[in-house]
């Protein structure tokens, strides 16, 4: 996908990426309406799986979580993403067919259930020559290849940007499938993992020594499989992907609309970098994104910093713009900095965007004629920042040490800094 210039960059200095676009539903319809020309047909994927014998085996991914999963972490409804598939692709199964089906542990299913699994998937080419090339090998990891498919044809645009991350894809097949099953103790499987160049590219950098300094601890498998810190550990890793993949997104987002960014002096920041939980020592907490991303939308909408602060600011330009009691609007925008009482819903964080970023416009009298103003964007990144601050909430309640979290939360950067250097335009500090 190409991207136009959006005025989201006012407020949050970020343009929008698929992962960010995902959150939003609809977009999501519209992102497989241009999937849909280069989705393989349901005859050809059965043609395809019709040409494979029983003898590939299921397979859990490492490192990943699944797609589905992700989505519900990003606060999107899997059963409204799959009523748009369905939308495009009419021959796939019902949502409660397709949610039972996804719930299953990939490592008992047989191969004609694996099948199943890939078959009801609207299935780009590429990630079907992925799934060829996993079953040629003996085993299916379907949660790779249902990533593939999506950061092949709904994420990134850039060729070494895809070629990079084809290449971690495999590497991640490869350990799960093969490497991980060719041994049988645990204990050694956990060894293989953590040594595994991937996972030491793609994982938590504090996880590597506190690994295996664990498993030096046990003494047999089920002290392994008991402990809740090995858990930990492997989240962690999962958790840093994400984290690392949002920031190769919003990177080449960012090149993609390089003459905006020169021009506004943005091009040497790393975007989205407010969203990113900060521990600070002297105050014993975590920065709350929730509280920078209003702070953002307050500066743009003309709040001076004096007398009030950006809750109040933001709750009185909201109530006036809706017509609505200004202490209706204050006390929810309180609630959603403390994370309660449930998540806020999609249409309400864009209907706060856009009066901030009407006013926004406003303030600056005229707009360059390529320049759009990107409501629902800025809405997902509120979404995006209010994820974060709910996963520090819960890692803290699980019991995830400071440094640990500390640990995964800096991969962001430093991803960046590599996404952008691998893509041609490093960061000049």
């Amino acid at each position: 996908m190409r991207w136009k210039k959006h005025i989201v960059g006012i407020v949050f200095s970020a343009r929008s990426s698929a992962l960010i676009q995902i959150i939003a539903t609809s977009t999501y319809g519209r992102i497989l309406k241009v999937m849909d020309s280069v989705l393989c047909s349901q005859d050809e994927i059965t043609e395809f799986f019709d040409s494979f014998g029983e003898d590939a085996r299921g397979c859990n991914a490492v490192l990943l979580l699944p797609l589905d999963k992700t989505l519900t972490l990003l606060g999107v409804q899997f059963r409204e993403v799959w009523s748009a598939s369905r939308e495009i692709r009419r021959g796939l199964p019902t949502f409660k067919t397709a949610q039972k089906m996804l719930s299953e542990d990939p490592a008992s299913l047989s191969l004609s259930s694996v099948k199943k699994r890939l078959h009801m998937t609207p299935l780009p080419r590429g990630a079907l020559q992925f799934a060829k090339y996993q079953l040629g090998n003996g085993y299916s990891v379907s949660t790779v290849v249902h990533w593939l498919g999506f950061l092949e044809h709904a994420a990134f645009s850039t060729p070494v940007v895809l070629e990079y991350w084809q290449e971690k894809l495999y590497q991640i097949s490869d350990l799960s499938g093969v490497g991980i099953r060719s041994v049988s103790r645990h204990h050694d499987r956990y060894l293989m993992y953590t040594s595994a160049e991937v996972v030491e590219h793609l994982g938590c950098p504090a996880s590597r020594h506190l690994m295996a300094d664990l498993l030096s601890e046990f003494k047999n498998d089920d002290e392994i499989d008991r402990d809740k810190r090995v858990g930990q550990l492997m989240a962690a890793d999962a958790f840093s992907v994400l984290l690392r993949l949002a920031a190769w997104l919003i990177a080449e987002a960012q090149i993609a609309n390089w003459d905006w960014e020169v021009s506004e002096n943005s091009h040497n920041s790393v975007h989205a970098a407010w969203a990113i939980p900060k521990w600070c020592g002297s105050a014993q907490s975590w920065s709350n994104p929730m509280e920078h991303a209003l702070e953002k939308l307050a500066k743009a909408s003309g709040w001076s910093g004096k007398k009030q602060k950006p809750v109040t600011y933001l709750g009185k330009v909201w109530a006036e713009a809706e017509d609505m009691p200004e202490s209706s609007k204050i006390r929810l925008l309180r609630n959603w900095v403390q994370l309660k009482p449930s998540r806020p819903s999609f249409k309400s964080m864009q209907n706060l965007v856009r009066v901030c970023f009407d006013l926004a416009v406003k303030a600056r009298h005229e707009l360059p004629a390529d320049v759009v103003v990107a409501y629902w964007q800025g809405a997902c990144w509120f979404r995006f920042a209010e994820t974060m601050a709910i996963l520090v909430r819960d890692f803290q309640k699980d019991g995830w040490s400071t440094d640990l979290i500390a640990s995964m939360m800096s991969v962001y950067e430093s991803e960046y800094r590599t996404a952008r250097a691998l893509m041609g335009k490093p960061i000049n500090d």
